[in-house]
């Protein structure tokens, strides 16, 4: 299945919450497909928005603060629905990528990516990409 077909964007992310998986499309060809991990969809508050976004801006060695005050380092944010929701590297994260542990153990509704596929969308999408999020 190619899930870039039929777009006519220079840069599309489609990300699919049901399969733990996100495409970077140029036009209708696929120039990254990753595995992703969402938010934990079995914890209140924490599930990751569907719909269509846009990035809102790129930022490099940052720290996320949570409401609950606790603190995450990340290399990478790509904010998509800023300020609570965007794209990061996840260090601290011990399970796989893709996995379905993300029900129980996935993020507060930020989508982490691998660093190398974190740092490629960081260098390939400009701020304005369309961004749609599936369940």
């Amino acid at each position: 299945v190619n899930y870039c077909a039929g777009n006519t964007r220079d840069q599309f992310v489609k990300v699919s919450l049901k399969a733990q998986h996100m495409w970077l499309c140029h036009d209708s060809t696929t120039v990254l497909s990753t595995a992703i991990t969402s938010g934990a969809s079995s914890l209140p508050y924490d599930s990751t928005p569907t719909g269509t976004f846009h990035i809102e801006g790129r930022d490099r060695n940052t720290v996320l603060t949570l409401n609950t005050g606790k603190q995450y380092d990340v290399k990478y944010w790509i904010p998509f629905d800023a300020p609570l929701f965007g794209f990061h590297d996840a260090s601290w994260q011990t399970f796989p990528y893709g996995s379905q542990q993300y029900r129980t153990d996935g993020s507060h509704g930020c989508i982490h990516m691998p660093l190398a596929d974190i740092a490629y969308l960081y260098q390939w999408a400009d701020v304005g990409a369309k961004v749609v999020i599936v369940s």
